[in-house]
């Protein structure tokens, strides 16, 4: 399987479909709205804004926002003689995929699979998101998956959305 799994990825390596998620710095202007600045655009042409998020507001990013949450944090659970460590965003404001990664998230996956000892790991948000990326993607035509009916949804969804025969 995981030979199949490698020709696979190599395959969409070849023709340019392989997707992967790019770390994109944000900087807020006016607090209103998220920019990419020319340098941090995907094409580098020109500054871009970012219609891909859920942050179509800005919020995430707000300084005055980011200011209260700091507070908060500090006065809730630091003994106040502890540092806030830096808040690049206030929630994912879209998929990674799509509006970008960050640092974090990036470095807990990092800590994850050198733990596990393995060349990568992926943060999913929720189990039934990770039971819906597995199983739709990994298993492939000629493989079987073996369940009864008191699996939990996610499973069954996952299984439907693969590429097995049904």
């Amino acid at each position: 399987m995981e030979e199949r799994l490698r020709e696979q990825l190599d395959r969409r390596r070849d023709e340019g479909t392989l997707r992967s998620i790019l770390t994109l710095p944000r900087r807020s202007e006016g607090g209103d709205i998220s920019v990419l600045s020319a340098a941090e655009s995907i094409s580098a042409s020109k500054p871009s804004i970012d219609f891909s998020s859920n942050d179509y507001l800005g919020l995430a990013r707000c300084p005055s926002q980011l200011g209260r949450v700091h507070a908060e944090y500090e006065s809730f659970f630091l003994s106040g003689s502890a540092a806030t460590a830096a808040f690049p965003a206030l929630g994912a404001t879209g998929s990674r995929l799509l509006s970008g990664d960050s640092v974090l998230a990036r470095s807990i996956e990092a800590r994850l699979a050198h733990a596990h000892n393995r060349p990568s790991a992926l943060i999913c948000n929720s189990g039934y998101d990770a039971n819906l990326s597995v199983l739709s993607s990994v298993p492939l035509p000629g493989d079987v998956i073996v369940m009864d009916e008191l699996v939990h949804n996610s499973l069954i969804m996952g299984v439907r959305m693969s590429r097995l025969s049904k």
